[in-house]
């Protein structure tokens, strides 16, 4: 993708809105796909839904006609399995992903994979018969390489998957990714039954000693030419693949935002410090251009924030978007929609168009960048701010007003340092939680990013406590002056002056770190009299 003179700013603008009351079955269902397909003239909109009751999982795919909002059909898929994505060819042709809870049993007998119709019936399952010519080129065995990763496009009668199913390649930029590469993706050709494996290698440009995020998406959509196209979460290139020739053609895709994405200087799991990375490709066959998001970290920024690149469909660039309020989620050659969920029961369905702004090109993408950087610096003197006296105190005023002159302030690293030393404070706070709620005891939750942040609030329960400060940046793990210590962290103030402010080693949490949580100290402990008041009693 070469840059052009002539550029221009983009924007999305909505020139209708319907919301679509979801039927009684739906509600409080999660949405995880869509599908945007002509079926008997109308416009329908597939969701794939899931409502799980652990350890059984209800996957469905419901039809709602887009013009009336009325739900027109639906397909029970499976009671026992978690259904990962699907695509409507046809009445006749459905296909759909599922992932076994119990991996041993798919591997004996494979379901994952499966042809469906209009009815739900299960017309083919796909195996796992791969090419045993093309398996030689590697030295894995078959189970390295399947089920495949759960998300796949259609393309040419063939389903090709983003990625193979194994981890096993060790730390992106190790000597061991590097000497033991794994393929590209993986193809099921449907005519043939078969599993075919690409000589190509899985991750562009990683070399050894150069390391990059190993656990970032790998995303994978197709192309004008009805074949898929894989982008890498670091690269500013997008890699077409053409599998009947085994080729890949490769695109320059790059925002004018971001500058290159360099290496870590050391192997790195997630790659919380990564300042950016770049989201799938995709084809807008409405308006025949190519878009693709790029996602600024919000540990770099101190919020998350996103934008959208648009290519033509020779791909040449056209601009950028940053920051939308709308951009598409489903379209076909009549029109491109934003759904988005509402409520539990309403999906919200906005009709895009993609217009030229009046915007100076270069005074917009500079003022973007300016913003960036503003954000960015602002985060930075954020955690001056806080390294200036007592980290936790600071933060959680930075949030909320602390009226006590007498408080405690618990630090939690979500998922970090010592998880049983982490799973018992948690406990200890909900078994002690209509109490705690009552003291002047504050509550810090830190992570990498907000949607990690909202996960862990909700599957631990503790969005009932009240004086809860959210860190969805990890700027509290910044700030600790250790990086090798992130378990539960005490902060003790009495008469506005702190005496205690230490971060315990696990086998001091159950003695010194829960009685500071339960009680003034480690020989009283608060309780609830008959009347629903805090008092203090002798343990």
């Amino acid at each position: 993708m070469t840059m052009q003179k002539d550029k221009y700013v983009y924007d999305y603008e909505v020139y209708k809105t319907q919301n679509i009351l979801l039927a009684e079955e739906d509600r409080d269902k999660k949405i995880s796909g869509y599908q945007l397909v002509p079926i008997d003239g109308k416009n329908v909109l597939i969701l794939s839904m899931c409502h799980s009751s652990l350890p059984i999982y209800s996957s469905s795919l419901s039809f709602y006609d887009i013009e009336s909002g009325e739900k027109i059909h639906d397909i029970i898929v499976d009671t026992l399995d978690i259904m990962c994505h699907f695509h409507f060819e046809g009445k006749d042709s459905i296909f759909i992903n599922c992932k076994n809870l119990y991996y041993e049993m798919e591997l004996q007998t494979p379901q994952a994979l499966r042809l469906i119709d209009w009815d739900g019936n299960v017309k083919k399952i796909y195996g796992y018969d791969v090419d045993q010519a093309e398996l030689q080129d590697y030295k894995y065995d078959i189970n390295k390489l399947i089920p495949p990763q759960k998300e796949f496009v259609f393309c040419r009668s063939s389903i090709i998957f983003r990625s193979t199913y194994s981890t096993s390649y060790g730390m992106l930029g190790t000597k061991e990714s590097v000497e033991n590469p794994l393929p590209l993706g993986i193809r099921m050709d449907t005519k043939e039954n078969k599993y075919h494996i690409s000589k190509h290698r899985k991750f562009a440009y990683i070399k050894e000693a150069q390391y990059y995020p190993t656990n970032q998406p790998i995303w994978i959509r197709k192309t004008a030419n009805d074949l898929p196209i894989f982008r890498y979460s670091y690269s500013s290139s997008a890699f077409e693949w053409d599998f009947e020739r085994d080729s890949v053609i490769k695109h320059y895709f790059k925002s004018a935002l971001a500058d290159s994405i360099m290496p870590l200087p050391y192997p790195d799991e997630f790659g919380n410090e990564i300042p950016y990375c770049y989201g799938y490709v995709e084809y807008d066959e409405y308006n025949q251009i190519y878009l693709s998001p790029i996602f600024f970290n919000e540990k770099i920024y101190g919020e998350f924030k996103s934008g959208l690149i648009l290519a033509d469909k020779n791909f040449q660039y056209l601009g950028d978007i940053y920051d939308p309020k709308y951009w598409p989620t489903v379209y076909n050659k009549d029109i491109i929609l934003n759904v988005r969920s509402l409520d539990d029961s309403t999906v919200t369905i906005n009709y895009l168009k993609l217009v030229k702004t009046d915007h100076d090109y270069d005074k917009y993408i500079d003022s973007c960048r300016n913003v960036l950087q503003t954000m960015k610096q602002n985060l930075e003197d954020k955690k001056n701010a806080l390294l200036d006296g007592c980290p936790p105190i600071n933060f959680v005023k930075s949030q909320m007003n602390i009226k006590e002159s007498s408080y405690k302030i618990l630090t939690i690293h979500c998922n970090e340092g010592c998880i049983g030393c982490e799973n018992d404070a948690i406990y200890t706070l909900l078994e002690n939680k209509e109490v705690l709620n009552k003291v002047p005891l504050y509550i810090i939750l830190s992570a990498n990013n907000t949607a990690h942040l909202d996960s862990y609030i909700r599957q631990t329960g503790l969005s009932y406590f009240d004086k809860v400060a959210k860190d969805s940046t990890g700027i509290m793990k910044t700030v600790a002056k250790t990086s090798l210590l992130l378990n539960p962290r005490i902060t003790v103030v009495n008469d506005g002056m702190v005496i205690l402010d230490t971060i315990y080693q696990a086998d001091a949490i159950e003695d010194k770190l829960l009685p500071q949580i339960t009680g003034p100290d480690e020989n009283s402990k608060y309780v609830l009299d008959e009347y629903g008041e805090v008092i203090v009693v002798v343990k």
